[in-house]
């Protein structure tokens, strides 16, 4: 049951809940006399469910006691998949206590029946103005938390919302999360997006990208060192453990630590205490521990390359992050998506993409995931000539002469160095970014592969407007507006 009529565009949705269906329809009739929104109807906690899985609701009003499953039950699954929706009970007399219970897990007020409809309505528009400022907070959160503007969730299928539905859940609460999933998913993305949601994020989250710090140095890294603990240590030194206490670690990778950090790192998540290096004395700390993972741990435990005992402490929450292939219907607003962020980083006109190249770009398996994509897009938006991303702008294998189109039939009617200047810069343009792409946008690895110095690649970079981070790491964003996904246009 829904009234939709003369509605502005973002008005709420409230979902009543409640095994009297005659109950339900005048309730249903008479909320939106006094309150403009939209409103659901379920005559029990199971349909309620299920209409929040396919609806975007933002106060839910349910009774208390129902056949089957009760509102305190239903109450904690709701928190399980939004825990931004507000809830309000209704209750019986007699069963005040149980309000107070709700209230104790998560629910924002009561009312009790019988009651008049304006006092159901000054507890609803209170909820609202509730729901509504939470939600705003959320947003600045996400906006304003000092990642860059894009590294938000863009998505459009329901493997993805259960993906975000479980992040929002635990973000509020102090537990340790692995991320787990293929190489270029968005691991990172995913503990900054948490980070964010946090009642720690006003402190910057601490990365540790375990695999490139030499095993020689992770130690004094993580841990810090006391001086003179050894040669050239003439001061005491805080470890990034340190210099994230009261806020969040990400140890991203954390399947490539070594066995002696390892016990260590176990210590820390058990007692929440570190001992520097050279030190007397263990140091408490006040850290939360987000940890992410492209290996199979349970492999490396059988192989005695990783502890079982840590695996167990930080697998108090796991979240897998779909590969890309599991997921081809996020493929077009993700592409779209990309294309617009390589405008902004290029300075380009966006551009579309032809339906046959979408079709395209949808049936690939993407082995590198959104990183993969991301990579495809910005190439194509780079060295395409057109309006239009057609299917021959994603081909990884192009003829040379085909790559310059209708031109070289023209090659010879222009000077001698003008044609050569043109070839050397869209080759050395496209060197560069080839070697950025297989780096993830390292340049002094970038360079080393190439045989050029550093200050040369970068003085190259300069000159076709290349910079390195636009090569780094996988980005997606979160957009939902009405209702419905639409791709961004600006960012």
């Amino acid at each position: 049951m829904s009234n939709r009529k003369d509605l502005p565009s973002l008005a709420p949705t409230i979902l009543i809940v409640d095994d009297e269906p005659d109950f339900v329809r005048g309730l249903a009739r008479s909320i939106p006399r006094e309150i403009p929104a939209r409103i659901l109807s379920a005559f029990d906690a199971f349909e309620a469910l299920r209409l929040i899985d396919a609806h975007s609701v933002d106060l839910v009003v349910s009774d208390i006691r129902m056949p089957d499953m009760g509102g305190i039950e239903l109450l904690q699954e709701i928190k399980s998949r939004d825990p931004l929706i507000t809830v309000v009970v209704m209750t019986a007399y007699g069963t005040i206590g149980e309000a107070v219970d709700a209230m104790k897990k998560g629910a924002y007020d009561f009312v009790q029946k019988p009651f008049k409809q304006d006092e159901i309505n000054r507890i609803l528009k209170k909820a609202l103005e509730r729901n509504h400022l939470i939600r705003e907070n959320v947003r600045l959160k996400e906006r304003l938390s000092g990642a860059a503007p894009f590294d938000l969730f863009v998505y459009h299928g329901p493997g993805m919302q259960k993906v975000l539905r479980t992040m929002r859940t635990v973000a509020s609460l102090n537990v340790t999360v692995l991320l787990r999933g293929e190489s270029g998913t968005g691991k990172d993305v995913a503990a900054r997006y948490i980070h964010m949601l946090s009642p720690r994020s006003e402190s910057l989250m601490v990365t540790v990208n375990c695999p490139t710090i030499p095993e020689s140095l992770l130690e004094s890294e993580l841990f810090g060192y006391s001086k003179g603990a050894f040669t050239g240590a003439s001061a005491d030194r805080k470890g990034l453990i340190q210099q994230a206490n009261g806020s969040t670690l990400f140890l991203d990778e954390i399947g490539d630590v070594p066995l002696t950090i390892q016990a260590k790192l176990l210590r820390l998540i058990q007692e929440k205490e570190i001992r520097p290096l050279g030190a007397s004395q263990s140091r408490t700390v006040d850290v939360r521990i987000i940890a992410s993972t492209n290996s199979d741990l349970e492999e490396k435990i059988s192989g005695n390359s990783f502890r079982e005992d840590l695996f167990y402490r930080l697998n108090v929450v796991t979240i897998f992050m779909p590969p890309l292939r599991s997921i081809p219907e996020d493929v077009p607003i993700l592409a779209q998506h990309f294309v617009h962020q390589a405008a902004s980083e290029f300075n380009m006109t966006p551009k579309s993409v032809s339906p046959e190249a979408m079709r395209h770009l949808t049936s690939l398996p993407w082995p590198g995931n959104i990183r993969q994509l991301r990579n495809a897009v910005q190439k194509a938006m780079i060295f395409s000539k057109g309006e239009t991303l057609g299917m021959r702008d994603f081909l990884e294998d192009q003829d040379a002469d085909d790559s310059r189109g209708d031109e070289a039939a023209d090659i010879t009617v222009l000077p001698f160095r003008t044609v050569r200047d043109k070839i050397v810069a869209d080759f050395t343009k496209r060197y560069l970014v080839e070697a950025l792409t297989r780096n993830q946008g390292n340049v002094s690895a970038a360079a080393r592969d190439s045989g050029i110095e550093r200050q040369h690649f970068q003085k190259l970079m300069r000159k076709f407007g290349l910079r390195s981070a636009s090569f780094r790491g996988s980005v997606i964003s979160e957009l939902q507006c009405n209702h419905e996904m639409q791709p961004p246009i600006t960012h």
